[in-house]
C-alpha cells in the first residue's frame, strides 16, 4: 500500500511542477508583451520555468522520500523533461530530434531536480 502512495505523491509532485511552468511562462509572457522583448528573454524565460520547477519538483520529491534524495530529484527532474519533450512531438506531430537544444533542456531538468533533491531537508526519523 506504501508503494501506490509514493507514486501518488511522485505524479502529484510531477503535475505541481507543470503548473510552477505554466505560471513562469504566463509571467513571461506578459513581460514579453509589455515590453516587446527579444527572443533571448524569451529563451531565458524558457529555461527559468524549466530550473524553477525542477528544483521545486526535486525539493518536494527529497522531502517525501528523505533517502536518497539527489536520485530522487534526478529522477523527477527526467520525467518532468520526458512529460514535456512527449507532449512537444504529440502536439507538434514531429520525430524524435535530439538536437543540442534538446540534449541542454533535458539536462538542466535533470540537474536541477538532483540539485533541489539535494536541497531537502532529510527527516529526523530518517537520519
Amino acid at each position: 500500500m506504501k508503494k501506490s502512495g509514493d507514486a501518488l505523491r511522485f505524479l502529484i509532485i510531477l503535475v505541481g511542477m507543470l503548473v510552477v511552468s505554466a505560471l513562469v511562462l504566463a509571467v513571461v509572457t506578459a513581460i514579453m508583451l509589455k515590453g516587446h522583448m527579444t527572443a533571448g528573454f524569451i529563451s531565458g524565460g524558457v529555461i527559468a520555468a524549466y530550473v524553477v520547477s525542477a528544483l521545486l519538483g526535486g525539493f518536494c520529491i527529497g522531502q517525501v522520500k528523505g533517502r536518497q534524495k539527489f536520485l530522487w530529484g534526478l529522477l523527477i527532474g527526467i520525467c518532468y523533461f520526458l512529460v514535456l519533450f512527449l507532449t512537444g512531438k504529440m502536439i507538434y506531430h514531429s520525430g524524435a530530434a535530439f538536437d543540442f537544444q534538446t540534449v541542454s533542456s533535458g539536462m538542466i531538468c535533470a540537474v536541477a531536480g538532483m540539485i533541489g533533491g539535494m536541497l531537502a531537508p532529510a527527516n529526523r526519523a530518517d537520519a
